[in-house]
């Protein structure tokens, strides 16, 4: 009973300070965005300036044309008045977005990978070497969630009225706390184990998706994808872990470069990717057919062209497969 108590007491600390963490963040981001009260200029009284309804539109025209700060602190005002009205302050939205994630990681994580039923303990995974699990495959898929999290996190507080640049940073930063608690999560886990080879991926996507994001003249030029190429078997429908199927890529737009101005280069790509195959059934002491291979190849800008009827973007995370030609080279 002691165990359980000692269990539950540091997976609960963690997830106040990680609560914490995002409220002040938030609050601190909030408090950026919509200054005091008392930088405000002054108020008029307008009933004793103005007489009838007339008068005041008038006098309205006229104050915007003589100084342009009451149309902005209006305009303030009114994005202050609009946010009132909402059910959830932004403050709040946030802190239910990463605790709402928390939440799922942990039931996910009770159901499927036996949280909470060992003490905390650390695994040593390796990197990207033939006897690991996945051959690395899973610590490029770690980098390439926390880099898609933090894109649809940052979506989601621009969404909110967060400027761009405070989306960016927290959208980084709330990826990067979510990944932390799962790999926290994990080391309660039996099956599992805190890996700090997937805590220091979980970083590196979490900070490309920052530079991506907050620097567009990189993200022009730049893609990290996922590829999944199908079998067409029940194994497909393991999309999170059948790493044996995933290739993951980092794609150079030739759109992103001005100097490159025939439309039809214009949907060319650069490719380097990774991939590891054969490692789903393998057994100790039977016949090893596991292989690494890495590649470069020239691809299709499949989301340029799908921009032209509908404006979406997640051709820039996902890579259709067959839309590539490209040479392998076998580290195996």
């Amino acid at each position: 009973m002691e165990w359980l108590v000692k269990n539950w007491f540091v997976q609960l600390l963690v997830c106040l300070l990680l609560l914490v963490f995002t409220i002040e963040s938030s609050r601190a981001a909030t408090e950026s965005t919509f200054p005091p009260a008392a930088d405000q200029p002054p108020a008029v009284d307008t009933q004793e300036l103005i007489k009838t309804e007339d008068h005041w539109k008038l006098d309205q025209k006229d104050a915007a044309k003589t100084n342009p700060e009451n149309t902005v602190s209006a305009a303030s005002a009114q994005n202050a008045s609009t946010e009132q009205k909402e059910f959830f302050t932004r403050q709040q939205k946030v802190a239910l977005l990463n605790v709402g994630s928390w939440a799922v990681i942990m039931a996910y994580g009770m159901a499927e990978w036996d949280y909470n039923q060992t003490g905390l303990h650390f695994k040593n995974e390796g990197w990207f070497g033939k006897d690991t699990s996945y051959g690395g495959s899973d610590k490029l898929g770690h980098a390439w969630s926390a880099y898609a999290l933090s894109h649809l996190f940052s979506y989601l507080y621009r969404h909110w009225q967060y400027t761009d640049k405070e989306a960016h940073l927290y959208g980084a930063l709330s990826s990067l706390g979510v990944n932390t608690f799962m790999e926290i999560a994990d080391g309660f886990s039996p099956s599992q184990g805190f890996s700090y080879e997937d805590m220091m991926m979980n970083l590196l996507g979490s900070g490309m998706g920052y530079l991506l994001g907050a620097y567009p003249e990189l993200g022009r030029k730049i893609d990290f994808r996922l590829e999944i190429t199908p079998k067409f078997d029940h194994q497909d429908l393991k999309i999170g872990t059948n790493y044996d199927r995933h290739v993951y890529l980092v794609a150079i737009k030739a759109d992103g470069f001005d100097f490159i101005e025939n439309p039809y280069l214009k949907y060319l790509e650069l490719h380097l990717g990774y991939g590891a195959s054969d490692y789903a059934h393998y057994k100790e002491g039977q016949h090893d057919n596991r292989n690494r291979h890495i590649y470069a190849g020239i691809g299709f800008n499949v989301s340029k062209l799908l921009q032209k009827y509908v404006k979406t973007t997640v051709l820039d995370y996902i890579q259709i497969p067959y839309t590539s030609l490209r040479h392998d080279f076998q580290l195996d």
